[in-house]
């Protein structure tokens, strides 16, 4: 069984005992979603918009480099040039939903869920801990649960960044209306990153407005990207935990 096959079977489990936590019960909260206006303003200024990623580790990196702790990281963070901060929650990259309740107190920049979600529950639970967005990535997904899910997540008012990394998964998302297509430069199952993912896939999606190159993403392959394709958002993670001076480096790669 590989690293994907894995956490999913993980998540089916967890559901059942989150369906019995009745989420629905609790108050919701109305606030609406500023993740997708704050890549737009970014793009309407002609910078790079940034989604800049908080882990521990992940299956293909045990630690990062220069890894700090969230509250330090989320400070610096607020302080860069960045527009959106991605949190990753599943236990397989050392996080927790609690990492988005410490970092709603140290920034008021929208955060994405990044996770495996394959239910509603998980969709409300996200809501519940203060998430601007959610992911859904297509290659563990029906077209209907990505079309379903979606349409969930949009009636509380969450932005919703949909993930493909082949031309199959394409064709899972053409109902969807959505701006926000994230291709991941990473093969999920193999844990390899080819940067041409970004390049070749982005020419074969309709609307080419937002879509967001992730995995992989330093100053050279922004350069890269950019001159092969109309891309201007980027999800940036490893380059950035790996690097000494986090507010210097992300400010470069606003630039670059």
């Amino acid at each position: 069984m590989n690293i994907l096959d894995q956490i999913v079977l993980e998540k089916k489990n967890f559901i059942k005992y989150l369906k019995q936590k009745e989420l629905h019960a609790i108050k919701i909260p109305k606030k609406k979603s500023l993740f997708k206006k704050s890549i737009i303003q970014e793009i309407k200024k002609q910078k790079n918009a940034l989604i800049v990623e908080f882990k521990r580790f992940s299956p293909s990196v045990k630690n990062f480099n220069k890894i700090r702790s969230i509250q330090d990281t989320i400070e610096i963070y607020d302080k860069s040039k960045c527009c959106c901060i991605s949190i990753l929650t599943d236990k397989n990259f050392g996080g927790s939903l609690n990492d988005i309740s410490i970092a709603k107190k140290l920034t008021n920049k929208p955060i994405i869920r990044k996770d495996f979600i394959i239910d509603k529950t998980q969709i409300l639970e996200s809501k519940l801990y203060g998430a601007d967005a959610i992911l859904l990535i297509a290659k563990i997904l029906t077209r209907k649960q990505i079309e379903d899910l979606y349409q969930f997540a949009n009636e509380l008012n969450l932005d919703v960044l949909i993930e493909i990394e082949s031309i199959h998964e394409i064709s899972k998302i053409k109902n969807i209306k959505s701006s926000l297509i994230g291709i991941n430069n990473r093969n999920l199952k193999e844990q390899k990153i080819n940067i041409d993912k970004s390049i070749n896939l982005s020419n074969l999606i309709k609307n080419k407005n937002f879509i967001v190159s992730e995995s992989g993403i330093d100053i050279k392959n922004i350069k890269k990207i950019k001159e092969a394709t109309n891309i201007k958002t980027f999800l940036i993670g490893g380059s950035i935990l790996n690097s000494s001076k986090t507010l210097n480096y992300i400010n470069k790669l606003y630039n670059s």
